[in-house]
């Protein structure tokens, strides 16, 4: 029996233009592997318009599905409003919620197939120590990096994408015959 989908790309979303100048995570997981094959990060300190960072989430699922093919899943990280941060969010134009639905949007128009979660689900299972201990990242000193390249820092968003990634691959990447 064989993964339903060859590959994961994983995001952690962060709508935040204006409210705090955003960093999205990414990754693309080969799931045959359990390996990170690319990753990066989309900032929206690049980018002069809200339009233009939301854009660029589109831009790089357009490019990473074509190079994955049909076989590929995307999981994302989702956006819940709790309770005791709900003070803090008065005002707030929910920026990410917004970049969420223009990212589920995109997948439906092209037919590829997303999974969303809140992340509670995956923070504490994929906690840093256990992303080491299954060789999805190595530690250097402080910095945690992917094993195959050492001269890079990852992020938190970064190490985030690849929860959601791996979570998706482990628990919800169902085996087809």
């Amino acid at each position: 029996m064989a993964k339903k989908y060859k590959y994961t790309i994983g995001i952690d979303p962060s709508g935040a233009f204006k409210e705090g100048k955003g960093t999205t995570g990414w990754c693309v997981l080969d799931n045959r592997t359990n390996k990170v094959v690319q990753i990066g990060t989309i900032a929206a300190k690049d980018y002069n318009s809200y339009h233009d960072y939301w854009d660029a989430h589109i831009q790089l699922l357009r490019r990473l599905s074509k190079q994955y093919g049909l076989k590929t899943a995307v999981s994302i990280e989702d956006y819940i409003l709790y309770k005791n941060h709900a003070l803090a969010q008065v005002n707030s134009q929910l920026e990410t919620v917004q970049l969420l639905g223009i990212i589920k949007h995109f997948c439906y128009q092209y037919a590829i197939d997303y999974y969303i979660r809140p992340a509670v689900a995956v923070k504490a299972r994929w906690a840093d120590d256990i992303l080491v201990h299954k060789g999805l990242v190595a530690r250097i000193n402080k910095h945690y990096v992917l094993p195959d390249v050492p001269t890079k820092a990852l992020c938190d968003h970064e190490r985030d994408a690849i929860r959601h990634a791996i979570h998706f691959n482990t628990f919800e990447n169902k085996e087809v015959k």
